[in-house]
């Protein structure tokens, strides 16, 4: 059968806060395969979460994850371009070193004097010394060039190998951010297509991976009382594949979540209703070995019919050929009787061939590698027939049903005192990697862990270290990953991103949204002698806001970094814009003590508070001035707090329930003002507190009280 290989680009990312789901598509033209297999996948993809979308005149009747393991060939060392070519250049530079170095040896093995070998009458002694002296000098300036050459290439050689082996090292630690190379495992989807129409067909699969991680960050850029408000992020993936030029949602979720719907109970008038059963683990029901019994009872060997071998291309096809006349201790019957002939084998013979196929683990009875003639079971038939005259306790069938009551009792059991049911070992809910043992197996009934691939150990080792890599993957300052999971919700980026698998936090723009900012300004002058300025910006996402760090910017200069909290739409949000210099105010007191009372047995403590604001700005501000004067514990009637005249009039002020210090901040009262640009304001309040002339007030401050 057929079966095609493709790639499937990716098509979009959700993140969460642990995790991501990954969707990819491709399309495959007419006439459609009858197999198409999804190559260049991730390993790290969980196959559970595999889920395939057909869109066309086709449907998927079979998926299938596989691990692509490379041939001999592909094995072969495999470099990327980059270290190629630093080898390459690290080569020419030794060999150039060498060449040099050879060229300097040549110069230092020439002599300078050499015979005449002539027999002509030797020049004048001035006309050699001359030659030798210029050939003195080109030797001198031959060599002082190749050592200059060979300084050269000899450090060229040295940064040729700094840069071989930056590369090397680069290559190492890059790690999961590049693809998978051909020596490489991955992993591939393979689909079963029935084709209803002769038409190109589009595949989406979808995927969730483990090692990937996201929180949110804000900017807010005011200009006057518009603000442009920002969602950024940081994302962090380790997946195996880089993100390049796809576009990701960010949710809020918790895709490993489990949630239980409610049940409704019906209500109905009459009579008491039985109580609904509970959800939970329920033991197997007694007795379920009953359900085998005609499968005992009609088991029997088969033997190879000739000529199948060759029929079906070396597979061994079987029928059923008992025959009858085998007794114990009876003369065994012919090697090869034809199929029509029935005959029955002695149930001991039967067991004891079913309990040597159990005991390798075979499925003895069902493929046909368990096929065996029918004269090795005549051959066997008088030991086991000879072994039940002895006194066996009964048939060999007999005491394999005990020995699988016994089992099933035993499991029962362990259903009983453990509380996550049969094996509490074994992941009894990992349904997509459980299979059912064959009725010839002694687990059979029981739901086992399916054979794994052999690279299946390694593959989930190195998963399980690049997840452990991730959670403890430290976030950058003032990023926060805890929020409410009561409101789902996914932010989508307005274009395609870029995110590397390499297991660092990247910066990516999310989205923006244009707000309103409404300005104002807050001091507490009774705790310090600053004007602190306010914005309160409305969220303007049709989602929450997750707590996160803002950057806030007022006419293109930064201003500060602040914290958000978790704000639901629509919701305001305040921000702490810092100390605003050109608002200054002053808080000055009095303070006058007098005697009361028809015999001066009480005593006033009179105060007065004055507050002047002073805006040096050139625009006009909204201020709020916060202050406090004392309160009375609850019923005591010695002492009375009395508030006079107030200029302009205050309003009570209670912090917010979630404030810091919001129990001992008692007492609070604010102004609210207008104060125009370059102008000056005057506030003041006054009270008293009355207290008995036996009282006296120790410890604080009298003019404070």
């Amino acid at each position: 059968m057929m079966v095609v290989s493709v790639e499937a680009p990716i098509e979009r990312v959700t993140v969460y806060a642990s995790g991501a789901r990954v969707r990819r598509v491709t399309t495959i033209p007419a006439p459609l395969p009858a197999r198409v297999r999804i190559v260049g996948l991730p390993v790290s993809v969980i196959d559970d979460t595999v889920r395939v979308e057909v869109g066309g005149p086709a449907v998927a009747t079979g998926v299938r994850v596989g691990v692509d393991a490379p041939t001999a060939e592909q094995a072969a060392a495999e470099e990327p371009p980059e270290v190629i070519t630093a080898r390459r250049q690290q080569a020419h530079a030794d060999a150039a070193v060498e060449r040099v170095n050879a060229a300097l040896e040549a110069i230092g093995a020439a002599s300078v004097i050499e015979a005449d070998p002539s027999e002509e009458p030797p020049a004048a002694f001035g006309a050699v010394l001359a030659a030798r002296r210029a050939l003195i000098a080109v030797h001198a300036e031959r060599e002082l060039r190749l050592r200059t050459e060979l300084a050269v290439a000899r450090r060229e050689a040295e940064e040729a190998r700094r840069a071989f082996e930056a590369a090397v090292d680069r290559d190492r630690r890059t790690g999961s951010a590049r693809p998978a190379r051909l020596h490489e495992l991955r992993k591939y989807v393979e689909l079963e297509l029935v084709a209803t129409a002769a038409s190109e067909i589009a595949i989406h699969i979808e995927y969730q991976v483990a090692a990937a991680r996201w929180a949110p960050s804000y900017v807010a850029r005011i200009e006057g009382e518009r603000v442009r408000f920002e969602l950024r992020a940081v994302v962090a993936q380790e997946a195996g594949e880089d993100w390049t030029q796809v576009p990701l949602h960010l949710s809020t979720a918790e895709p490993e979540r489990f949630s239980l719907l409610p049940e409704l109970v019906a209500q109905k008038i009459g009579r008491r209703q039985q109580e609904p059963a509970k959800p939970g683990f329920r033991a197997p029901p007694v007795g379920a070995d009953a359900l085998y019994a005609d499968y005992e009872r009609e088991l029997r060997p088969r033997r190879a019919v000739p000529g199948d071998a060759r029929r079906f291309g070396g597979a061994s096809q079987f029928e059923d050929s008992t025959y009858e006349g085998a007794r114990p201790g009876g003369p065994p019957p012919a090697p090869h009787m034809p199929s029509p002939m029935r005959a029955s084998v002695p149930d001991a013979f039967a067991a004891e061939v079913w309990d040597e196929e159990s005991s390798r683990g075979k499925e003895a009875f069902n493929t046909p590698t368990a096929g065996f003639a029918i004269q090795d079971l005549a051959s066997a038939a008088p030991q086991a027939a000879s072994k039940l005259a002895r006194g066996g306790g009964g048939t060999a069938f007999g005491q394999d049903q005990a020995r699988r009551r016994q089992a099933s009792t035993r499991s029962e059991a362990d259903v009983e005192t453990s509380p996550a049911g049969p094996g509490a070992g074994t992941p009894r809910l990992d349904y997509g990697n459980l299979v059912m043992a064959p009725p010839s197996s002694p687990a059979r009934g029981v739901l086992a862990p399916a054979p794994q691939d052999r690279h299946a150990s390694a593959i989930a080792s190195e998963l399980s270290m690049i997840q452990a890599r991730m959670s403890a993957l430290a976030l950058p300052s003032g990023f926060q990953t805890e929020w409410a999971h009561t409101y789902d919700y996914a932010y989508a980026t307005d274009g395609a991103v870029d995110v590397r698998g390499d297991g660092a936090w990247h910066a990516i723009p999310v989205t923006e949204r244009p707000g309103v900012a409404k300005l104002r300004h807050v001091a507490v002058p009774r705790e310090q002698a600053d004007v602190f300025r306010v914005a309160e910006l409305v969220n303007p996402f049709p989602g929450p806001l997750l707590p996160g760090p803002i950057d806030v910017y007022d006419r293109g200069r930064f201003l500060v970094t602040s914290t958000v909290d978790y704000t639901p739409p629509g919701a305001p949000v305040e921000v702490g814009l810092g100390v605003d210099a050109r608002v200054k105010i002053a808080r000055n007191t009095e303070f006058r003590e007098e005697t009361a009372g028809m015999l001066r047995g009480a005593l006033r403590l009179h105060h007065a508070i004055t507050v002047e604001v002073e805006n040096l700005s050139a625009r006009p501000i909204e201020l709020e001035v916060r202050e406090r004067i004392p309160v009375t514990r609850e019923g005591d009637d010695d002492v009375e707090v009395v508030i006079g005249k107030v200029e302009p009039g205050w309003e009570r002020w209670t912090p917010d329930p979630g404030a810091p210090r919001d129990l001992r901040l008692r007492g609070g009262y604010r102004w609210k003002l207008a104060v125009p640009a370059a102008a000056k304001r005057a506030l003041r309040a006054a009270y008293e507190v009355k207290i008995a002339g036996k009282l006296e007030l120790i410890g604080g401050n009298r003019r404070e009280s």
